[in-house]
C-alpha cells in the first residue's frame, strides 16, 4: 500500500513538473521575439500583461496563470527580457529629452519660442536649424490687351512689307512663339482622342472618385458590390490610394497588417488580413476587381494599368493648361470644362465611414486620402485659373470673374488668382471691388 502511494505521488510530481515546464500556447518565432526584446524594438514577449491591482492575491493569481500558460522557463526568460526592454526604453527617453528633435518638437508645440530654441541648441553645442527660405516677390505687370498686341504686330508687318496700300496682301498675324492655331488645335485634339479611346476600350476600368465612387468596366459598375462589404472595400481602396501616391504603389504586408488591424498581436493581424484576402479572391468580389490585386508574402499592391482615373486626368489637364500660359485652344478649353464638371464633389466620399468600420479610424489612411483631396483641389483651382486667363486673353473678363471668384473661395491664399481677378474687375469697371480685393489680399498697387 505504501509503495502504491509513493508511486502515485511520484507520477503526480512528474505530471506537475511537465505542466510547469511545457508551454500551453503557441510559441512560434521565439528567436525573433527575444531578439526584438533584447534590442528594445519589442516591449512584451507576447502581449501586454493584464493590469495588476492592489490586491496581492489577485496579482499572484495572474502571474501563476501566465506561468502555467507559458511554462516556467519561458515565463522567467520572458520577464527578464521585458525588464531589459523597459530599461532600454527609459534610456532612449532620457536621450530624447536632450536631442535636437525633442527641442524642435517642443518649439512646434509652443512650449518654447524660437529664441529659446536657438539658445538651448547653442548651449548644448548642437547645430542650428537652417535659415528659412524667403519667397521672391513677384512684380505686378499691367495687363496688355491681346487685341492691341495683334494690332501692333499687324503694323510691324505692314512696315516690313509695304504693298501700295501700306499692307501686305495675304499676311496673317500669329502670336510669337505659340505656333499656329492649327498646330495647337491638332496637338490638343490628339490628346483628347487618346483619352476618348481609353475610355471606350472595354478592357479598361473607369474609376470615378469625385462625388460618388464608380468602378465601370464594359458598362457595368462594380462599386455598389464592393461598397456593401466595408472591410473588403477598405483593402481595395487603400491600395488604390497608395497606388496614386507612390510609384507602383507597393505596400509592405506587415505595415498593412498594422494599418488594417491596429492593436492586435502580429499573428492575429496577419491571420485577419490573410482571411479577408481569401474572401476577396474566392467568392466575395468579382474578377474585374480581384484580378487587379497583386499579393505575395511581403507586399501588396493594386495594378492600375489599363485604368481611366478621373483624378489622374484632372492633374494631366491642369498641367497641360498651365503649360499654355495664356490662350487655350477650343478643344483644350472644352476638355478642361468637361473635367471640372466631372470632378465636382469630394474625393472618395464615404471613406471615413469605411475606415471607421474597419479599424476604428486608428490607422494612417485618412492622411493619404486628405493629401489626395488637397491635390485634387489644387488641380481644380489651377484649371479654373487657366480658363480665366484664357477668357481674359480673349477679352471676356465677365466669364473670367466667375471662375476666379470660385477659385479664390477654394484657395484664398492664391495671390496670382487675386491679381487676375483684380485685373478683370478693373476691365469691367468694378473699381470698388478691385480696391476691396487689393486691400484684403495686400496686393501691390
Amino acid at each position: 500500500m505504501l509503495h502504491e502511494l509513493i508511486a502515485g505521488l511520484e507520477a503526480s510530481a512528474v505530471v506537475l513538473l511537465v505542466l510547469l515546464l511545457v508551454p500551453k500556447r503557441g510559441v512560434d518565432h521565439l528567436r525573433a521575439r527575444f531578439s526584438d526584446l533584447h534590442s528594445g524594438r519589442r516591449r512584451w514577449l507576447f502581449e501586454p500583461l493584464l493590469p495588476r491591482g492592489d490586491k496581492r492575491a489577485w496579482n499572484v493569481a495572474l502571474d501563476a496563470a501566465d506561468m502555467f500558460e507559458q511554462g516556467v522557463p519561458l515565463y522567467v526568460a520572458g520577464r527578464l527580457g521585458e525588464q531589459r526592454s523597459a530599461q532600454l526604453y527609459l534610456e532612449r527617453q532620457g536621450r530624447w529629452v536632450d536631442s535636437p528633435k525633442a527641442l524642435l518638437a517642443a518649439h512646434l508645440k509652443g512650449a518654447i519660442n524660437e529664441a529659446e530654441l536657438h539658445g538651448q541648441l547653442k548651449s548644448r553645442e548642437l547645430p542650428q536649424p537652417a535659415t528659412k527660405a524667403v519667397v521672391a516677390k513677384v512684380e505686378a505687370r499691367p495687363l496688355i490687351s491681346v487685341k492691341w498686341w495683334l494690332e501692333r504686330q499687324a503694323m510691324a508687318h505692314a512696315i516690313a512689307k509695304p504693298n501700295g496700300d501700306g499692307l501686305s496682301r495675304g499676311a496673317r498675324v500669329e502670336p510669337a512663339g505659340e505656333g499656329t492655331k492649327d498646330e495647337n488645335a491638332a496637338e490638343d485634339t490628339e490628346e483628347a482622342e487618346s483619352a476618348t479611346a481609353h475610355r471606350a476600350d472595354p478592357s479598361y476600368l473607369r474609376i470615378r472618385t469625385f462625388g460618388r465612387i464608380e468602378l465601370l468596366q464594359a458598362g457595368q459598375d462594380y462599386a455598389p458590390e464592393l461598397l456593401r462589404k466595408k472591410v473588403l472595400a477598405f483593402i481595395w481602396l487603400y491600395l488604390f490610394v497608395r497606388g496614386l501616391l507612390e510609384p507602383e504603389g507597393r505596400v509592405d504586408r506587415g505595415a498593412f497588417c498594422e494599418e488594417f488591424a491596429p492593436g492586435l498581436s502580429p499573428e492575429r493581424q496577419r491571420k485577419r488580413v490573410r482571411d479577408r484576402l481569401d474572401d476577396m479572391f474566392n467568392r466575395d468580389l468579382p474578377t474585374a476587381l480581384t484580378s487587379r490585386l497583386v499579393t505575395d508574402r511581403t507586399q501588396l499592391r493594386l495594378d492600375l494599368a489599363k485604368c481611366s482615373i478621373d483624378i489622374v486626368r484632372l492633374q494631366e489637364i491642369a498641367k497641360h493648361c498651365g503649360a499654355k500660359q495664356g490662350m487655350l485652344s477650343s478643344d483644350l478649353a472644352a476638355e478642361a470644362n468637361r473635367v471640372l464638371a466631372e470632378t465636382e464633389g469630394e474625393f472618395l466620399p464615404g471613406w471615413e465611414e469605411i475606415e471607421t468600420e474597419t479599424n476604428g479610424g486608428r490607422g494612417g489612411a485618412a492622411e493619404y486620402v486628405r493629401t489626395l483631396r488637397q491635390v485634387a483641389d489644387t488641380a481644380r483651382v489651377d484649371i479654373m485659373g487657366a480658363l480665366a486667363a484664357n477668357h481674359l486673353a480673349r477679352q471676356e473678363p465677365k466669364k473670367a470673374i466667375r471662375l476666379l471668384e470660385q477659385a479664390l473661395e477654394r484657395q484664398p491664399q492664391r495671390e496670382d488668382l487675386a491679381r487676375k481677378l483684380r485685373a478683370a474687375y478693373m476691365e469691367t469697371g468694378q473699381r470698388s471691388r478691385a480696391a476691396e480685393l487689393q486691400k484684403s489680399h495686400a496686393l501691390d498697387a
